[in-house]
């Protein structure tokens, strides 16, 4: 058996991500998903949360948010609204961002069902955004 598989992030504007991983572990819509070599296929859609592979070179992790995430033979693709690298984000920018996406879902508590949506998953990027930030503070 393979002790390694492919893993690719893709946006809409960039290939973020390209490179063997032995444990990818990422936010789908229904909870976390943990993915190993010879894993089934399957095709799900993500959710907004951390990104995190390990592979022999080491080991990244990303915050993406949307989009599906596809397990084919040995390769594991991941087509992301976004994708920003946990090495990029700011933590007192994110912490502000966090703030702001807070205050603007309580704001908008009484507003349509589209704003609370919009204002619910600017908290869960931002989130997720402070979440990568720390993770890489405890890192350094």
């Amino acid at each position: 058996m393979a002790t390694t598989f492919r893993c690719s992030v893709v946006t809409p504007s960039s290939v973020s991500l390209t490179q063997d991983a032995t444990y990818v572990s990422f936010q789908a819509f229904d909870g976390q998903k943990g993915v190993m070599p010879g894993a089934s296929p399957f095709l799900t859609r993500l959710g907004t949360g951390l990104f995190t592979l390990n592979g022999p070179s080491g080991n990244t992790t990303l915050v993406v948010d949307g989009g599906f995430a596809q397990m084919q033979g040995d390769a594991l693709t991941l087509l992301a609204d976004s994708a920003v690298p946990a090495d990029s984000i700011d933590a007192k920018a994110a912490s502000d961002e966090l703030q702001k996406a807070n205050a603007s879902a309580v704001s908008g508590a009484g507003t349509t069902e589209s704003a609370r949506n919009a204002a619910e998953r600017a908290q869960a990027v931002a989130h997720a955004k402070v979440a990568a930030a720390r993770a890489r503070g405890t890192r350094n």
